[in-house]
């Protein structure tokens, strides 16, 4: 009975597949890489800038131009540091990277002004709040002043009219009686004074 064999081609594109199995499986998650923008530039003793650097400078490092050479620019950086570095690194526009750092920056003072600016409306509209409410109070007190000056009217009225009641007798006679019980007073004010200055002998 014979055998089913395998032909050499078959063996080979059945290899061939189990190799680009992981890279097709693979393919289906790619990953997203990207090229670094940040730029690594030696600062160097000489004008040559050769051998090793003795500082590194970074993508966005400012530079004060000192002297400039054919291939090479001597620059103070911004810690005071000065050295030679290549000039084909060098623009005089500045980086992206120098851009978007101040940007995080003015986007953070922004973010706390935002914050700041929220807190000062949550206080006005608190104080809103309040001078709504004496608003309301002193347009309640308007409201009712009519019924006041009324009410102090009919009381003013009032005590015109039992002034005008009273008989001109009894004016006559509380004022006798005024003048008696004012004499009266004198009378022994004076009588106790001169007891004091006596031994409180009457000496009258």
């Amino acid at each position: 009975m014979n055998q089913p064999t395998i032909s050499l081609p078959r063996r080979s594109s059945a290899l061939a597949l189990l190799l680009l199995a992981p890279l097709i499986g693979s393919s289906a998650i790619a990953e997203t890489v990207y090229v670094t923008d940040e730029l690594r530039l030696g600062l160097y003793q000489g004008e040559e800038t050769s051998g090793r650097p003795f500082k590194t400078l970074i993508s966005g490092d400012a530079l004060e131009v000192l002297e400039r050479a054919l291939m090479s620019i001597r620059v103070r950086t911004e810690d005071g540091e000065e050295g030679w570095v290549k000039t084909a690194y060098i623009v005089t526009v500045e980086p992206g990277r120098r851009r978007a750092e101040k940007l995080e920056a003015q986007n953070t003072q922004l973010q706390v002004g935002l914050t700041e600016a929220r807190t000062e409306i949550v206080s006005a509209q608190s104080r809103i709040e309040a001078l709504e409410v004496s608003l309301t109070r002193a347009n309640a007190g308007i409201e009712e002043l009519p019924a006041l000056q009324a009410a102090n009217t009919e009381l003013t009225q009032e005590l015109a009219q039992i002034g005008s009641r009273i008989p001109p007798s009894w004016a006559v006679i509380a004022g006798v009686l005024a003048l008696i019980a004012g004499f009266a007073a004198g009378y022994f004010w004076l009588d106790r004074k001169v007891r004091r200055q006596f031994g409180g002998v009457r000496v009258y």
